[in-house]
């Protein structure tokens, strides 16, 4: 029994033992901080640490549990997947779609680590597009690497790298680079030989001791872009599991209203995509975010995460290019001199003379004294009110214009008159008016009767009147003969007739044109049967620049006695050379008998210099013949004999 005099420091409880993991439970690198490492590198330094390569370990231990994501395979594992196609797109693994969700999960179960989600851009899944997002090949910084002796332990592909909009490394302030340095090739974010640090093809280490004088001067907008990134990465782990858009869209919205409409940022962002964030439509991509962030001198991470208010400082070292403000002061006395001006400038010209593009910002700040710029210039620049036309006189006119036998543009008789509104005649000479539109309706009408007659009377005319006479009008020129600008009233009202018109006309052209061209073609084959070789029939088609099908159906005949006489010559050329081969493995074997050697198939072509046919069984064929002709027994029988 327990003692507790003896005993009575031991505990019995059952000790917590940690479940055990399948693969090394291997801890990530830089969680938390902006050097955070990525999945793909994570994949491949837990290769490492079990020995095998990076293929290895994906091809038998991680794709045979992942099922497809999409496709006809979504929801099942796909055995006969190509690897090529996985390392081409394994880039998608840092991201934020369903396929990096089921990495993470296989992953953490696989290796008992949690929060593998951070090694991803997943914490930002409802903030940021998928769109543009990542780059699928390999970049990284030579500094971050460092020596190989000392950093090759600690080496690691950082999170930030596979970015589309980070091209430079904040830290050591040098661009990022793409193609390795000894054998010039690039890579992809996760290969089957993937080791961090280290070249995927060549297997050469990739990184170098940092040097002072590698700054680039001309990096600053790309370093605070990364920047701006490295602080996303850095703010992941605190991040609620409901973060989303929320506070963007009310950031987007302040900002849109101190501008006074979307339109004041139309040298930034698009006003349909401004007005998408606003109302939910779309998530916004990572270089739309950046570049809005950077027109407001705000950083991103505060854009997405924090409510801002329009009074605060800007936080962000950025100059801004689309847009500068204008001190208040500067404004009012710009604006109280025009005022005082007997005539004074329109706002656009005093907005653009401040520096700005448009008028939002002076509405914005000072509405009442740009009211009274505009109903002061309104005043002074409106035109002189003319004298009205007398009312005799536009009656006057439109009985002359009613009287003419032509159609009357009633607009032209106003502007000939000196009215410019129509509602007078409409009230006044409603009568006169409604008089102008019936003749000229009555007009309109007698010119398509005409129209449809001429097109009638052209088309019965191509129909009896042969090709090389009078030529057949166009529908053009019949609808410019009854007056018509152009042949639209024609092909609208009557599309039958124009398009029967348009067929008699094409069937006349290729009966004028097509007979000379019929009668070249004849001329050449009739010239190609006298040839000698006679030419094969694809030799005559491209001679003469026709048709292979066309020539047949037209000249039926010539085109059966042209390739009937090219068979025969073929046939001919080929049993001459049957026979000229035929002697030459005639003398071979008569030459290899003298010289007491069997006449085998190989003897005999090495005997012939250039022989005619390369194939074999022809040869074969021939060479058994001249050996019945020549009475030669069989190889055993023959040496047995001799």
């Amino acid at each position: 029994m327990h003692n507790r005099e003896v005993y009575g420091a031991l505990n019995p409880s059952r000790p917590d033992v940690t479940r055990r993991s399948y693969l090394y439970p291997l801890t990530p690198m830089g969680v938390g901080t902006a050097a955070v490492e990525s999945l793909t590198g994570y994949i491949s330094r837990l290769a490492a640490a079990h020995d095998v390569e990076t293929g290895i370990l994906v091809k038998h231990e991680l794709r045979p549990r992942i099922p497809c994501a999409r496709g006809a395979w979504a929801g099942r594992v796909r055995e006969n997947l190509p690897e090529y196609h996985f390392y081409v797109s394994a880039h998608t693994l840092n991201g934020v779609g369903a396929r990096a969700r089921l990495w993470v999960s296989l992953l953490e179960q696989l290796t008992c680590v949690t929060r593998l989600d951070l090694l991803t851009a997943l914490p930002w899944a409802r903030a940021i597009s998928c769109v543009h997002l990542l780059r699928p090949s390999r970049r990284w910084c030579p500094a971050c690497y460092g020596d190989e002796l000392s950093s090759a332990d600690s080496a690691h592909d950082r999170l930030l790298w596979t970015f589309q909009i980070v091209t430079a490394c904040p830290v050591h302030r040098l661009p990022l680079e793409s193609n390795c340095p000894f054998c010039g090739r690039g890579q992809y974010v996760l290969a089957y030989s993937s080791r961090p640090g280290y070249c995927s093809r060549c297997h050469r280490w990739l990184g170098g001791a940092p040097a002072g004088a590698c700054f680039h001067s001309d990096l600053t907008e790309q370093i605070e872009v990364a920047e701006m990134v490295e602080a996303l990465l850095a703010a992941g782990p605190t991040l609620s599991a409901h973060f989303g858009l929320d506070l963007f869209r009310e950031n987007v919205r302040g900002f849109v209203r101190s501008a006074g409409g979307c339109y004041g940022f139309h040298n930034v962002i698009s006003n349909l995509q401004l007005r998408r964030w606003v109302r939910r439509l779309v998530i916004p991509r990572m270089n739309s975010l950046v570049t809005f962030s950077r027109s407001q001198n705000v950083s991103l991470i505060r854009l997405l995460t924090e409510r801002i208010d329009r009074g605060d400082k800007p936080d962000q070292k950025c100059v801004r290019k689309a847009h500068y403000r204008i001190a208040s002061a500067v404004i009012e006395v710009a604006l109280k001199t025009a005022l005082q001006a007997a005539i004074p400038l329109s706002l656009p010209e005093i907005a653009n003379n401040l520096g700005y593009r448009s008028v939002a910002s002076l509405k914005f700040r000072y509405p009442a004294l740009c009211r009274e710029i505009a109903g002061k210039r309104r005043a002074e620049v409106r035109a002189p009110s003319k004298t009205p036309v007398p009312r005799e006189q536009i009656e006057k006119t439109l009985l002359e214009e009613l009287s003419k036998p032509g159609i009357t543009n009633l607009r032209a008789v106003m502007a000939s008159i000196g009215l410019r509104s129509p509602s007078r005649l409409g009230k006044d000479f409603r009568s006169l008016r409604l008089a102008i539109a019936a003749k000229n309706a009555a007009i309109k009408r007698r010119r398509l009767e005409t129209s449809k007659t001429a097109l009638i009377t052209a088309i019965e005319a191509a129909r009896v009147t042969p090709c090389n006479e009078t030529p057949i009008p166009t529908v053009a020129e019949v609808a410019q003969r009854m007056g018509f600008a152009t042949a639209e009233p024609l092909t609208s009202r009557f599309p039958e007739l124009t398009t029967e018109l348009q067929v008699c006309r094409r069937r006349a052209r290729w009966e004028k044109y097509g007979r000379r061209v019929n009668e070249r073609v004849r001329q050449g084959l009739i010239e190609a049967l006298r040839e000698f070789p006679p030419p094969s029939c694809a030799n005559i088609v491209r001679r003469l620049a026709g048709h292979f099908s066309q020539i047949r159906e037209t000249f039926p005949d010539l085109w059966r006695t042209l390739r009937q006489r090219y068979g025969e010559y073929v046939r001919d050329v080929h049993h001459a050379n049957r026979e000229a081969f035929a002697a030459q493995v005639h003398r071979a074997v008569t030459e290899l008998q003298r010289r007491g050697a069997y006449p085998t198939l190989r003897l005999v072509l090495a005997t012939i210099p250039q022989p005619k046919f390369r194939s074999m069984e022809l040869i074969a064929e021939t060479l058994r013949l001249v050996r019945h002709e020549l009475s030669i027994k069989p190889c055993e029988a023959y040496h047995s004999k001799k």
